[in-house]
């Protein structure tokens, strides 16, 4: 992603924290530099705040905003304890200040985001890859919206086959 003259973007693992039983941290959002150089704008700590980006950024008025698919200690019987949580909406300053908007709790909410977020108008819109309704205990899958209040809202959850699709995944 670009803005600023710069390019953002998060990796997976890498940073300082540590997080599960890899010992590769719990991943970065950082910016690079036309000419090259990086900054590492916020090192993700696994637990409530988060771990294993996977979607994209959106830049909003000098804020960038992703998933995490892991972390946020918003428990649920789909979040391991040794990470405990159904990941994350965060985000991040260009200048590194994190903040995390919402934890997944594997509910009808959804869990495990994994796509990239869009902003439509100041809400962001994304998808969760388990969680609602259908699929047995670990659900199929939501659409979520996250206004530029805080508020989450579960837009829809998907009810498997044979009449509908079952866990998204996209960007």
């Amino acid at each position: 992603m670009q803005a600023d003259d710069k390019f953002y973007g998060t990796t997976i693992y890498g940073g300082t924290g540590s997080c599960g039983t890899s010992g590769l941290g719990c991943g970065t959002v950082f910016s690079v530099t036309p000419s090259g150089k990086e900054t590492v704008l916020h090192n993700f700590a696994g637990g409530q705040d988060g771990d294993f980006l996977t979607g994209s950024l959106v830049y909003n008025k000098g804020k960038l905003y992703g998933t995490t698919q892991l972390g946020g200690g918003g428990g649920g019987s789909l979040c391991g304890s040794s990470d405990p949580g159904c990941g994350t909406i965060f985000s991040v300053s260009t200048s590194g200040t994190e903040k995390v908007l919402y934890r997944f709790t594997s509910g009808s909410d959804g869990a495990f985001p994994d796509a990239g977020l869009i902003d439509l108008n100041g809400t962001l819109y994304g998808m969760a890859e388990q969680g609602g309704a259908g699929c047995g205990s670990g659900g199929c899958g939501t659409i979520f919206s996250l206004s530029a209040s805080g508020a989450f809202k579960a837009i829809y959850g998907f009810h498997g086959p044979p009449n509908d699709g079952a866990l998204p995944w996209g960007t």
